[in-house]
Protein backbone atom coordinates (compact mmCIF):
# COMPACT_ATOMS: atom_id res chain seq x y z
CA UNK A 1 0.00 0.00 0.00
CA UNK A 2 2.04 3.51 -1.19
CA UNK A 3 0.58 5.60 1.40
CA UNK A 4 2.32 8.68 2.92
CA UNK A 5 1.46 8.13 6.31
CA UNK A 6 2.94 11.40 7.56
CA UNK A 7 0.69 13.41 5.62
CA UNK A 8 -2.00 12.41 7.89
CA UNK A 9 -2.14 13.35 11.90
CA UNK A 10 -5.68 11.06 12.08
CA UNK A 11 -5.93 7.52 10.49
CA UNK A 12 -9.81 6.88 11.51
CA UNK A 13 -10.94 3.17 11.82
CA UNK A 14 -14.57 3.13 11.13
CA UNK A 15 -17.67 0.68 12.35
CA UNK A 16 -20.02 -0.45 9.93
CA UNK A 17 -22.41 1.27 11.31
CA UNK A 18 -21.14 4.51 10.72
CA UNK A 19 -21.39 3.32 6.70
CA UNK A 20 -24.92 2.14 7.33
CA UNK A 21 -26.72 4.21 9.74
CA UNK A 22 -24.86 7.64 9.44
CA UNK A 23 -24.86 10.27 6.77
CA UNK A 24 -22.80 10.07 3.58
CA UNK A 25 -19.55 9.80 4.46
CA UNK A 26 -18.42 13.03 2.87
CA UNK A 27 -21.42 15.24 4.93
CA UNK A 28 -19.99 13.87 8.56
CA UNK A 29 -18.79 16.13 11.01
CA UNK A 30 -15.08 15.35 10.83
CA UNK A 31 -13.94 18.47 12.40
CA UNK A 32 -14.94 16.80 15.84
CA UNK A 33 -12.12 13.90 14.95
CA UNK A 34 -9.13 17.03 13.86
CA UNK A 35 -9.92 20.69 13.20
CA UNK A 36 -7.45 20.68 10.28
CA UNK A 37 -6.65 17.25 8.78
CA UNK A 38 -6.01 16.21 6.66
CA UNK A 39 -8.16 12.89 8.15
CA UNK A 40 -7.61 9.35 6.53
CA UNK A 41 -10.54 6.76 6.90
CA UNK A 42 -9.17 2.96 6.56
CA UNK A 43 -11.62 0.17 5.51
CA UNK A 44 -10.80 -2.99 7.55
CA UNK A 45 -12.02 -6.28 5.84
CA UNK A 46 -14.80 -7.12 8.25
CA UNK A 47 -16.36 -3.50 8.08
CA UNK A 48 -16.74 -4.09 3.87
CA UNK A 49 -18.59 -7.90 4.64
CA UNK A 50 -21.00 -6.60 6.59
CA UNK A 51 -21.52 -3.76 4.48
CA UNK A 52 -21.77 -6.09 1.58
CA UNK A 53 -24.13 -8.41 3.90
CA UNK A 54 -26.57 -5.64 3.88
CA UNK A 55 -27.25 -4.75 0.09
CA UNK A 56 -30.29 -6.63 -0.01
CA UNK A 57 -31.87 -4.95 3.18
CA UNK A 58 -35.27 -3.47 2.99
CA UNK A 59 -34.04 -0.94 5.12
CA UNK A 60 -30.27 -0.64 4.58
CA UNK A 61 -29.64 -1.88 1.05
CA UNK A 62 -29.75 1.49 -0.75
CA UNK A 63 -27.16 2.62 1.74
CA UNK A 64 -24.90 -0.50 1.33
CA UNK A 65 -24.83 -0.02 -2.43
CA UNK A 66 -24.21 3.81 -2.48
CA UNK A 67 -20.83 2.70 -0.13
CA UNK A 68 -20.08 0.37 -2.20
CA UNK A 69 -20.33 2.35 -5.69
CA UNK A 70 -18.08 5.24 -3.76
CA UNK A 71 -15.60 2.91 -2.81
CA UNK A 72 -14.59 0.97 -5.88
CA UNK A 73 -12.10 3.20 -7.50
CA UNK A 74 -10.05 1.58 -4.89
CA UNK A 75 -10.43 -1.47 -6.46
CA UNK A 76 -7.74 0.05 -9.52
CA UNK A 77 -4.11 1.63 -8.86
CA UNK A 78 -5.15 4.22 -6.87
CA UNK A 79 -4.29 3.67 -2.89
CA UNK A 80 -6.68 6.15 -1.31
CA UNK A 81 -9.78 7.92 -2.83
CA UNK A 82 -10.70 11.40 -1.75
CA UNK A 83 -14.23 11.89 -0.68
CA UNK A 84 -14.50 15.52 0.68
CA UNK A 85 -11.97 18.68 -0.09
CA UNK A 86 -13.71 21.25 1.67
CA UNK A 87 -14.18 22.43 4.20
CA UNK A 88 -11.38 21.06 6.06
CA UNK A 89 -10.69 18.98 7.15
CA UNK A 90 -9.77 17.09 3.87
CA UNK A 91 -11.14 13.22 4.64
CA UNK A 92 -9.84 10.13 2.58
CA UNK A 93 -10.59 6.64 2.02
CA UNK A 94 -8.57 3.58 1.73
CA UNK A 95 -8.09 -0.62 2.16
CA UNK A 96 -6.71 -1.19 5.57
CA UNK A 97 -3.89 -3.70 5.31
CA UNK A 98 -4.15 -6.58 7.53
CA UNK A 99 -2.76 -9.57 7.73
CA UNK A 100 -3.77 -12.13 9.43
CA UNK A 101 -4.26 -11.54 13.46
CA UNK A 102 -2.49 -13.66 15.90
CA UNK A 103 -5.94 -13.95 18.44
CA UNK A 104 -3.14 -14.94 20.91
CA UNK A 105 -2.40 -11.42 21.53
CA UNK A 106 -6.22 -10.50 21.99
CA UNK A 107 -7.54 -12.50 24.72
CA UNK A 108 -10.35 -9.98 25.60
CA UNK A 109 -11.65 -10.40 21.93
CA UNK A 110 -13.56 -13.03 20.48
CA UNK A 111 -12.95 -14.21 16.74
CA UNK A 112 -16.43 -15.28 16.04
CA UNK A 113 -17.50 -11.53 16.94
CA UNK A 114 -17.71 -8.83 14.31
CA UNK A 115 -17.17 -6.23 17.10
CA UNK A 116 -14.24 -8.22 18.21
CA UNK A 117 -12.69 -8.60 14.81
CA UNK A 118 -13.18 -4.53 13.76
CA UNK A 119 -11.26 -4.11 16.88
CA UNK A 120 -8.23 -6.47 16.71
CA UNK A 121 -7.82 -5.21 12.55
CA UNK A 122 -7.83 -1.65 13.64
CA UNK A 123 -5.36 -2.32 16.23
CA UNK A 124 -2.61 -4.74 13.58
CA UNK A 125 -3.34 -2.97 10.57
CA UNK A 126 -0.09 -2.04 8.70
CA UNK A 127 1.01 1.24 8.10
CA UNK A 128 -0.49 4.01 10.79
CA UNK A 129 1.28 5.01 13.63
CA UNK A 130 -0.35 3.76 16.74
CA UNK A 131 -0.97 7.23 18.77
CA UNK A 132 -3.09 8.41 15.62
CA UNK A 133 -5.19 5.80 15.10
CA UNK A 134 -8.95 6.46 16.44
CA UNK A 135 -11.77 3.73 16.34
CA UNK A 136 -15.04 5.82 15.30
CA UNK A 137 -18.71 3.41 16.51
CA UNK A 138 -22.13 4.59 17.48
CA UNK A 139 -22.21 1.63 19.59
CA UNK A 140 -20.62 1.09 22.96
CA UNK A 141 -19.20 -1.97 22.87
CA UNK A 142 -16.65 -2.12 20.10
CA UNK A 143 -15.25 1.24 21.83
CA UNK A 144 -14.81 -0.39 25.20
CA UNK A 145 -13.39 -3.43 23.54
CA UNK A 146 -10.57 -0.86 21.53
CA UNK A 147 -9.67 1.20 25.08
CA UNK A 148 -8.60 -2.02 26.92
CA UNK A 149 -6.24 -2.30 24.21
CA UNK A 150 -4.92 1.75 24.12
CA UNK A 151 -6.68 2.64 21.37
CA UNK A 152 -8.62 5.80 21.10
CA UNK A 153 -12.43 6.09 20.23
CA UNK A 154 -15.08 8.47 19.27
CA UNK A 155 -18.91 7.77 19.90
CA UNK A 156 -20.89 9.48 16.88
CA UNK A 157 -23.79 11.55 18.31
CA UNK A 158 -27.16 12.33 16.62
CA UNK A 159 -26.06 14.88 14.43
CA UNK A 160 -23.47 12.05 12.81
CA UNK A 161 -26.98 9.82 12.41
CA UNK A 162 -29.25 10.12 8.53
CA UNK A 163 -32.87 11.47 9.84
CA UNK A 164 -35.10 8.42 11.20
CA UNK A 165 -36.01 6.26 7.75
CA UNK A 166 -39.34 4.23 7.64
CA UNK A 167 -39.20 0.57 7.18
CA UNK A 168 -40.39 -0.98 4.19
CA UNK A 169 -43.09 -2.46 6.62
CA UNK A 170 -43.54 0.97 7.68
CA UNK A 171 -44.22 2.21 4.58
CA UNK A 172 -46.75 -0.33 3.34
CA UNK A 173 -48.71 0.55 7.04
CA UNK A 174 -48.59 4.12 5.88
CA UNK A 175 -49.66 3.71 2.48
CA UNK A 176 -52.38 1.22 3.85
CA UNK A 177 -53.66 4.02 6.06
CA UNK A 178 -54.00 6.48 3.32
CA UNK A 179 -56.00 3.93 1.53
CA UNK A 180 -58.20 3.60 4.69
CA UNK A 181 -58.35 7.31 5.29
CA UNK A 182 -59.20 7.86 1.54
CA UNK A 183 -61.81 5.06 1.86
CA UNK A 184 -63.25 7.10 5.00
CA UNK A 185 -64.16 9.98 3.08
CA UNK A 186 -66.29 8.42 1.00
CA UNK A 187 -68.13 6.28 3.88
CA UNK A 188 -70.13 7.36 6.93
CA UNK A 189 -68.85 8.41 10.21
CA UNK A 190 -71.07 6.12 12.28
CA UNK A 191 -71.53 5.93 16.55
CA UNK A 192 -73.28 4.26 18.58
CA UNK A 193 -74.69 4.92 22.36
CA UNK A 194 -76.74 3.27 25.13
CA UNK A 195 -78.82 4.81 28.00
CA UNK A 196 -80.60 3.74 30.84
CA UNK A 197 -83.27 4.60 32.97
CA UNK A 198 -81.81 2.61 36.05
CA UNK A 199 -77.90 1.76 36.60
CA UNK A 200 -78.89 -1.29 38.78
CA UNK A 201 -82.18 -2.95 38.17
CA UNK A 202 -83.82 -4.90 40.83
CA UNK A 203 -85.16 -8.71 40.37
CA UNK A 204 -86.68 -11.10 42.68
CA UNK A 205 -86.29 -14.94 41.84
CA UNK A 206 -89.36 -16.52 43.39
CA UNK A 207 -89.03 -19.59 44.84
CA UNK A 208 -90.62 -22.81 43.34
CA UNK A 209 -94.19 -23.74 45.02
CA UNK A 210 -95.19 -27.27 45.81
CA UNK A 211 -98.24 -28.82 43.83
CA UNK A 212 -100.44 -28.29 46.72
CA UNK A 213 -99.42 -24.42 46.59
CA UNK A 214 -100.14 -24.63 42.48
CA UNK A 215 -103.47 -26.50 42.86
CA UNK A 216 -104.42 -23.84 45.84
CA UNK A 217 -103.62 -21.18 43.38
CA UNK A 218 -105.91 -22.30 41.03
CA UNK A 219 -108.97 -23.43 42.95
CA UNK A 220 -108.69 -19.51 44.30
CA UNK A 221 -108.47 -17.63 41.09
CA UNK A 222 -111.22 -19.98 39.65
CA UNK A 223 -113.70 -19.30 43.11
CA UNK A 224 -112.58 -15.14 42.77
CA UNK A 225 -114.02 -15.33 39.22
CA UNK A 226 -117.38 -17.14 38.37
CA UNK A 227 -118.91 -17.42 35.51
CA UNK A 228 -120.82 -14.17 34.33
CA UNK A 229 -124.60 -14.70 34.53
CA UNK A 230 -126.97 -14.12 31.02
CA UNK A 231 -130.69 -14.72 31.00
CA UNK A 232 -132.06 -17.72 29.83
CA UNK A 233 -135.40 -15.87 29.21
CA UNK A 234 -136.46 -16.58 25.30
CA UNK A 235 -138.22 -12.92 26.02
CA UNK A 236 -135.59 -10.72 26.76
CA UNK A 237 -133.29 -12.21 23.63
CA UNK A 238 -134.25 -9.42 20.82
CA UNK A 239 -133.62 -10.08 17.25
CA UNK A 240 -129.90 -9.07 17.53
CA UNK A 241 -129.32 -11.92 19.58
CA UNK A 242 -127.43 -10.69 22.78
CA UNK A 243 -127.16 -14.26 24.42
CA UNK A 244 -123.78 -15.53 24.20
CA UNK A 245 -123.92 -18.90 23.59
CA UNK A 246 -119.96 -19.84 23.65
CA UNK A 247 -119.35 -18.44 26.88
CA UNK A 248 -120.07 -21.23 28.79
CA UNK A 249 -117.64 -23.80 26.77
CA UNK A 250 -115.19 -20.65 27.16
CA UNK A 251 -115.57 -20.54 30.76
CA UNK A 252 -115.04 -24.40 30.72
CA UNK A 253 -111.76 -23.80 28.72
CA UNK A 254 -110.76 -21.29 31.58
CA UNK A 255 -111.00 -22.78 34.07
CA UNK A 256 -109.40 -26.63 32.51
CA UNK A 257 -106.61 -24.82 30.45
CA UNK A 258 -106.20 -21.85 31.04
CA UNK A 259 -105.44 -21.13 34.66
CA UNK A 260 -103.72 -24.33 35.91
CA UNK A 261 -101.09 -23.65 33.08
CA UNK A 262 -100.88 -20.40 34.18
CA UNK A 263 -100.29 -21.92 37.79
CA UNK A 264 -97.92 -24.06 36.28
CA UNK A 265 -95.08 -21.19 35.57
CA UNK A 266 -97.01 -19.15 38.29
CA UNK A 267 -93.49 -18.04 39.68
CA UNK A 268 -92.20 -17.30 36.24
CA UNK A 269 -95.23 -15.21 35.68
CA UNK A 270 -94.82 -12.55 38.55
CA UNK A 271 -90.94 -12.31 37.79
CA UNK A 272 -92.56 -11.09 34.99
CA UNK A 273 -93.60 -7.91 36.80
CA UNK A 274 -90.17 -6.53 38.33
CA UNK A 275 -87.08 -6.19 36.40
CA UNK A 276 -87.71 -3.93 33.66
CA UNK A 277 -85.66 -1.31 32.45
CA UNK A 278 -86.18 1.32 30.03
CA UNK A 279 -83.15 1.29 27.33
CA UNK A 280 -82.30 4.14 24.54
CA UNK A 281 -80.24 3.24 21.48
CA UNK A 282 -78.67 6.47 19.79
CA UNK A 283 -77.04 6.35 16.49
CA UNK A 284 -75.63 9.69 14.53
CA UNK A 285 -73.98 9.80 11.39
CA UNK A 286 -71.27 12.48 11.67
CA UNK A 287 -69.41 11.63 8.36
CA UNK A 288 -69.72 13.67 5.23
CA UNK A 289 -72.08 10.52 3.47
CA UNK A 290 -75.05 9.15 4.07
CA UNK A 291 -75.23 5.39 5.53
CA UNK A 292 -76.71 3.24 2.77
CA UNK A 293 -78.82 -0.35 3.24
CA UNK A 294 -78.12 0.69 6.81
CA UNK A 295 -78.67 -2.35 9.11
CA UNK A 296 -78.70 -2.05 12.97
CA UNK A 297 -78.72 -5.45 14.68
CA UNK A 298 -79.57 -5.61 18.77
CA UNK A 299 -79.10 -8.85 20.59
CA UNK A 300 -79.21 -9.68 24.10
CA UNK A 301 -78.62 -12.29 26.77
CA UNK A 302 -79.75 -12.85 30.16
CA UNK A 303 -83.42 -11.25 29.87
CA UNK A 304 -85.43 -10.54 26.11
CA UNK A 305 -86.45 -7.32 24.42
CA UNK A 306 -89.92 -5.98 24.36
CA UNK A 307 -91.83 -2.63 22.91
CA UNK A 308 -93.91 -2.53 26.45
CA UNK A 309 -93.46 -3.12 29.77
CA UNK A 310 -95.21 -6.58 30.77
CA UNK A 311 -97.38 -6.96 33.22
CA UNK A 312 -98.84 -10.54 34.56
CA UNK A 313 -101.75 -10.45 36.95
CA UNK A 314 -101.45 -12.59 40.23
CA UNK A 315 -104.92 -13.45 39.58
CA UNK A 316 -104.06 -14.60 35.97
CA UNK A 317 -105.97 -14.13 32.68
CA UNK A 318 -108.89 -13.04 33.00
CA UNK A 319 -111.97 -15.49 32.83
CA UNK A 320 -114.21 -14.80 29.54
CA UNK A 321 -116.45 -12.06 29.05
CA UNK A 322 -120.13 -11.95 27.46
CA UNK A 323 -119.71 -11.44 23.61
CA UNK A 324 -122.11 -9.33 22.00
CA UNK A 325 -122.95 -10.44 18.81
CA UNK A 326 -124.00 -7.72 17.29
CA UNK A 327 -120.79 -5.87 17.78
CA UNK A 328 -118.52 -5.40 14.92
CA UNK A 329 -115.67 -8.06 14.88
CA UNK A 330 -112.94 -6.93 15.37
CA UNK A 331 -111.23 -8.19 12.04
CA UNK A 332 -113.91 -5.86 10.18
CA UNK A 333 -112.97 -2.92 12.41
CA UNK A 334 -109.40 -2.86 11.49
CA UNK A 335 -108.54 0.45 8.89
CA UNK A 336 -105.70 -0.70 7.07
CA UNK A 337 -107.31 -2.44 4.28
CA UNK A 338 -105.54 -1.67 0.81
CA UNK A 339 -101.68 -1.40 0.09
CA UNK A 340 -99.37 -0.49 3.41
CA UNK A 341 -97.68 2.96 3.02
CA UNK A 342 -94.35 2.48 2.04
CA UNK A 343 -91.98 4.14 3.81
CA UNK A 344 -89.81 6.83 2.92
CA UNK A 345 -86.20 6.34 2.19
CA UNK A 346 -84.73 8.20 4.90
CA UNK A 347 -86.83 6.89 7.41
CA UNK A 348 -86.15 3.74 9.67
CA UNK A 349 -87.83 0.51 9.64
CA UNK A 350 -88.40 -2.26 12.04
CA UNK A 351 -87.60 -5.13 10.63
CA UNK A 352 -87.67 -7.88 13.30
CA UNK A 353 -90.05 -6.34 16.29
CA UNK A 354 -88.77 -6.60 20.15
CA UNK A 355 -91.95 -9.17 21.03
CA UNK A 356 -90.37 -10.90 24.33
CA UNK A 357 -87.03 -11.49 21.59
CA UNK A 358 -83.65 -11.66 22.33
CA UNK A 359 -83.32 -10.05 18.71
CA UNK A 360 -83.92 -6.62 17.05
CA UNK A 361 -83.71 -5.48 13.66
CA UNK A 362 -83.99 -1.88 12.36
CA UNK A 363 -83.40 -0.98 8.78
CA UNK A 364 -82.65 2.81 6.90
CA UNK A 365 -82.55 3.05 2.92
CA UNK A 366 -80.61 6.16 3.70
CA UNK A 367 -79.12 7.46 6.92
CA UNK A 368 -78.25 10.97 5.85
CA UNK A 369 -74.96 12.63 7.51
CA UNK A 370 -75.58 15.20 9.90
CA UNK A 371 -78.80 13.39 11.94
CA UNK A 372 -79.14 11.17 14.21
CA UNK A 373 -81.91 8.75 15.29
CA UNK A 374 -83.15 6.87 18.82
CA UNK A 375 -85.16 3.97 19.08
CA UNK A 376 -86.94 3.16 23.10
CA UNK A 377 -87.26 -0.44 24.13
CA UNK A 378 -87.95 -2.12 27.06
CA UNK A 379 -85.29 -5.26 28.33
CA UNK A 380 -86.55 -7.88 31.09
CA UNK A 381 -83.91 -9.09 33.02
CA UNK A 382 -84.42 -12.66 34.08
CA UNK A 383 -83.41 -13.07 37.57
CA UNK A 384 -82.40 -16.99 37.16
CA UNK A 385 -79.58 -16.29 35.31
CA UNK A 386 -76.13 -16.21 36.12
CA UNK A 387 -74.75 -13.09 34.41
CA UNK A 388 -75.66 -9.79 33.69
CA UNK A 389 -77.61 -8.72 31.27
CA UNK A 390 -75.62 -8.06 27.98
CA UNK A 391 -77.04 -6.07 24.97
CA UNK A 392 -74.75 -5.58 21.93
CA UNK A 393 -75.91 -3.19 18.86
CA UNK A 394 -73.91 -4.14 15.55
CA UNK A 395 -74.45 -1.75 12.62
CA UNK A 396 -73.97 -2.66 9.32
CA UNK A 397 -73.94 -0.27 5.49
CA UNK A 398 -73.60 -0.80 2.13
CA UNK A 399 -71.02 1.67 1.78
CA UNK A 400 -69.58 1.26 5.38
CA UNK A 401 -66.10 -1.03 5.58
CA UNK A 402 -66.52 -3.00 8.00
CA UNK A 403 -69.07 -2.96 11.36
CA UNK A 404 -70.04 -0.33 14.29
CA UNK A 405 -70.80 -2.23 17.44
CA UNK A 406 -71.59 -0.95 21.11
CA UNK A 407 -72.65 -3.33 23.88
CA UNK A 408 -74.57 -2.29 27.05
CA UNK A 409 -73.94 -4.26 30.07
CA UNK A 410 -76.89 -4.18 33.19
CA UNK A 411 -76.06 -5.45 36.74
CA UNK A 412 -78.85 -7.05 38.79
CA UNK A 413 -79.70 -6.74 41.82
CA UNK A 414 -81.59 -10.12 43.32
CA UNK A 415 -83.76 -10.76 45.78
CA UNK A 416 -85.20 -14.20 46.82
CA UNK A 417 -88.74 -14.29 48.00
CA UNK A 418 -91.92 -16.74 48.10
CA UNK A 419 -95.41 -16.38 47.02
CA UNK A 420 -96.85 -15.41 49.88
CA UNK A 421 -93.96 -12.45 50.45
CA UNK A 422 -95.63 -10.76 47.13
CA UNK A 423 -99.41 -12.04 46.81
CA UNK A 424 -102.13 -11.81 49.49
CA UNK A 425 -103.32 -15.31 48.64
CA UNK A 426 -106.76 -14.82 49.81
CA UNK A 427 -107.66 -12.06 46.84
CA UNK A 428 -104.52 -13.12 44.75
CA UNK A 429 -103.81 -9.18 44.59
CA UNK A 430 -100.20 -7.96 44.86
CA UNK A 431 -99.65 -6.64 48.57
CA UNK A 432 -96.74 -3.99 46.87
CA UNK A 433 -98.06 -2.63 43.85
CA UNK A 434 -94.33 -3.43 41.22
CA UNK A 435 -92.79 -0.42 39.84
CA UNK A 436 -94.79 -0.20 36.48
CA UNK A 437 -98.28 -0.18 37.97
CA UNK A 438 -97.04 2.44 40.64
CA UNK A 439 -96.23 4.38 37.97
CA UNK A 440 -99.56 4.61 36.68
CA UNK A 441 -100.48 6.96 39.12
CA UNK A 442 -97.07 9.00 39.17
CA UNK A 443 -97.34 12.16 38.66
CA UNK A 444 -93.62 13.06 38.01
CA UNK A 445 -92.86 10.05 36.24
CA UNK A 446 -96.32 8.50 34.65
CA UNK A 447 -97.12 5.24 32.77
CA UNK A 448 -100.16 5.30 30.62
CA UNK A 449 -102.11 1.47 30.16
CA UNK A 450 -100.65 1.88 26.08
CA UNK A 451 -97.46 1.65 28.12
CA UNK A 452 -98.22 -1.73 29.34
CA UNK A 453 -98.41 -5.37 27.99
CA UNK A 454 -100.95 -7.48 29.71
CA UNK A 455 -99.85 -11.46 30.03
CA UNK A 456 -102.03 -14.13 29.02
CA UNK A 457 -105.09 -11.83 27.41
CA UNK A 458 -104.70 -12.95 23.93
CA UNK A 459 -106.35 -16.39 25.02
CA UNK A 460 -109.74 -15.70 24.46
CA UNK A 461 -109.19 -13.52 21.26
Amino acid sequence: MDIDWSRFPVVAFIDANVVLECLALEQLPWREIHDVGPILVLLVPTVLQEVDSKKNNARLGDHARRFNRTVRPLLGEQSTLTIRESPAPRVELAFADCAKIDWEHFQNLDRDEADSRIVAQSLSASGPPPANRVLISQDIRPLHLAQLYGLRVHHVGENWLRPKEKSEAEKRADAFKREIDAMKNGQPLLSLSFSTDQAVVPVFRIRDLSQKERSAIVDTIVRLNPMQKQSRDIASIDCLGEYDFSLSDRYQRWVSQVIPKFAGAYERKLELNFGHVEITLRIENAGKVPAESLLIRLSAQGGFLNRRYVVASPAGPKPPAIRQSHIVPHLFNRRDFGSPIKPGKHEFVTLMEPERTSVVEIACEDFRHGYDYEYRLIAWIDPRTEMNFQLEATVTAANLYGEVRETLSIAKDVTERQVSDLVDMDTMRFLHPPRIIRQLSDATNPLSRNDLEFDGTEWDR
